[in-house]
């Protein structure tokens, strides 16, 4: 076995997608810290495919949630809420939209926006964003209407309000920075010395916090503008910055984000430099005495006593399985949290035999491969999964259905085909074999084998299928019908299915095409990377029937729920916890005005909420597992 070592740039900020190693950086605008730890980023993005996002990540630089919407173009800022929700400006669409955990609207702004670039809640309620191309910064109620203006100004960024009801405002064309008070009146500025300055922040000191982009430099100014501090991001000009509670300074510089310390050392970066060390083995296949090419990419940084989920990727049509080095995929899940394994397949690449279409040939590979792989002693044998492109959902639902060892937790199928007539030659397809030969397609049809597939299977399929020349869809509805089990309509056995994510699509449903699923917008699989990770992470630590359990604890918004609502005095909360927790869980209650009216730690699955000193009204419960959320609401009368 061969290793090595290599540094990776992480996640969704270097690829919009995980097809290309061609596709430019992102630039990051907004970020901050939450309380939690983990850190909101919002991503620009006018013309790249899916446009712009907004992603939260641990400090294990995991990716653990994402705003993914294809009316969302080019993300200025976004900002967690008190209630849970995300308020983001949509620039190039000129909107503000608040956004629930699971992505939908729950408030929106866009009248008369001309290129809006920040927004901000207020503890009134009220929302002020920065509306640059008007040269204004308003403040609007929860209605829509304008209740505060101040437009003496020249593109302007970044307008927030301060504790004594000013508003500090980036006038960023007139190269200064100024506070105003709620009459218009300017009480301070900063106009010495400064280029296009983009982001203020007033500290706890007095001190105020400025990113000077076309002077590549962050600068803190005291009252009187002398500077107490600088810290140079060159060559690229910063965007936004904040100092956090520890006294460093977090700052979005084009491509990454910087965590630095008041000496200026970078202390934590995302996209991180992380070490994914990568293995090299031959393993022999059993069926053809072929020896198998095997790459594994794992996190180097791992410690020895956590074991690791592990992933299989397996290629599109008769690919060699190379492709995942190139569009570095696989190093984007390793560092990521997981073991990731890629082989070559028979006749493939650096595989010796002849090439056998994904038959029982290549699916007795694949099962030596997974063997392999369940041993090595960095994984979690229970949290092993596959991930197959295209035709190679044949060979995983193939070994699947021959093999119960080793027990697999998931499969994770991108628009793979159910029959013969979408690859076959005579179809237009790679398989250079009639469809009428029944005894070469027994083995190489997904259709036929999904029906005894036991472990949880999530598809992922956007508006067109995986080739133009199929129009409607019906892989997917033929393959998630064959998986989905008996007792929820389906003709199979799998402890859990859905179509694409929850916001989408509820789980073990059944369909027809008259009556499909919903589909991720072809706008949007530019963005493919982001649901790749966040549907990875939720199949490995999920807990299905049947299924070996996590050895981490997460929440999904199913999983919490409260009753009666509305209630008087008192109502139940129930939620199902997965497996062990890592720590007791947090339980906090907003009143519609966003004030926190409880906060206590939660330790049992069902318990009582007293509400009879409570006012009528809607409250929003979050809960929270280590930085995992999940919300309901309640309605007391």
């Amino acid at each position: 076995m061969r290793f090595r070592v290599t540094f990776v740039l992480s996640v969704a900020l270097l690829y919009a997608t995980a097809a290309s190693a061609d596709v430019p950086l992102l630039p990051a605008l907004s970020v901050e810290r939450l309380e939690t730890g983990n850190t909101i980023i919002a991503i620009g993005g006018s013309t790249a495919p899916g446009g712009g996002l907004v992603i939260e990540v641990d400090s294990l630089d995991r990716l653990v949630w994402a705003c993914i919407r294809s009316d969302i173009l080019w993300t200025h800022s976004a900002r967690r809420l008190a209630n849970g929700n995300t308020l983001i400006t949509a620039t190039i669409r000129n909107r503000v939209i608040e956004v629930e955990p699971n992505g939908n609207v729950a408030w929106e702004f866009a009248d008369g926006l001309a290129y809006p670039n920040e927004a901000f809640r207020l503890a009134t309620g009220n929302t002020l964003i920065t509306d640059r191309d008007h040269n204004r910064v308003i403040e609007v109620d929860a209605g829509g209407s304008v209740v505060w203006s101040y437009t003496n100004l020249l593109g302007p960024h970044s307008g927030n309000r301060l504790p004594n009801g000013n508003t500090l405002i980036c006038d960023s064309e007139r190269n200064q920075v100024v506070e105003v008070t709620p009459g218009g009146e300017i009480t301070w500025q900063c106009a010495t010395g400064l280029d296009w300055p983009r982001c203020a922040r007033r500290l706890d000191d007095g001190n105020t916090l400025i990113t000077d982009s076309r002077h590549l430099r962050v600068i803190e100014v005291d009252s009187a503008g002398g500077i107490r501090w600088s810290y140079s991001t060159a060559p690229r000009a910063p965007y936004a910055a904040v100092r956090l509670a520890n006294a460093n300074t977090l700052i979005s510089v084009e491509d990454v984000i910087l965590e630095v310390n008041p000496a200026g050392t970078v202390v934590w970066q995302y996209p991180p430099m992380m070490p994914v060390a990568t293995d090299e083995s031959r393993i022999v296949n059993p069926a053809s005495g072929c020896s198998l090419y095997v790459h594994i990419h794992r996190p180097i940084t791992n410690p020895p006593n956590r074991k690791l989920p592990a992933v299989i990727l397996l290629p599109d049509s008769n690919g060699s399985g190379a492709e995942y080095d190139s569009s570095r995929l696989a190093d984007h899940i390793a560092s990521d949290g997981f073991a990731v394994l890629h082989f070559h397949a028979d006749g493939r690449g650096q595989s010796s035999g002849t090439e056998d279409y994904d038959g029982y040939v290549h699916q007795d590979g694949l099962h030596a491969c997974a063997v392999y792989l369940a041993r090595q002693p960095y994984v979690d044998p229970g949290r092993i999964g596959i991930y197959s492109r295209g035709y190679g959902i044949v060979m995983a639902s193939g070994m699947l259905t021959r093999y119960t060892t080793p027990r697999f937790k998931f499969l994770l199928d991108f628009e793979g085909p159910s029959d013969r007539y979408q690859v076959c030659a005579d179809s237009g397809g790679y398989v250079p074999v009639s469809p009428d030969s029944e005894s070469f397609w027994t083995e190489r049809e997904a259709g036929r084998f999904m029906k005894n597939v036991s472990c949880a299977y999530l598809r992922i399929q956007t508006a067109t299928d995986h080739t133009g020349r199929i129009s409607d869809n019906r892989h997917c509805v033929a393959l998630i019908d064959s998986a989905t089990a008996v007792a929820h309509g389906g003709a199979g056995i799998s402890a859990w299915t859905r179509v694409n994510d929850s916001v989408m699509n509820p789980e073990n449903q059944t369909y027809t095409l008259a009556d499909p699923p919903r589909w991720i917008a072809e706008a949007d699989e530019g963005n493919l990377l982001c649901r790749e990770l966040l549907y990875l992470h939720e199949l490995e630590t999920g807990s299905f029937p049947g299924v070996v359990s996590s050895s981490s604890f997460i929440l999904h918004p199913s999983s919490f729920s409260v009753s009666p609502s509305p209630c008087h005095g008192r109502a139940t909360i129930r939620f199902s916890p997965l497996a062990s927790r890592l720590s007791p869980l947090a339980l906090s209650v907003y009143d519609a005005s966003g004030r926190l009216v409880l906060s206590q730690p939660i330790r049992s699955s069902s318990f009582i909420l007293h509400t009879s000193s409570w006012r009528a009204g809607v409250y929003l419960l979050r809960l929270n597992a280590d930085g995992r959320i999940a919300t309901a609401r309640l309605v007391v009368d």
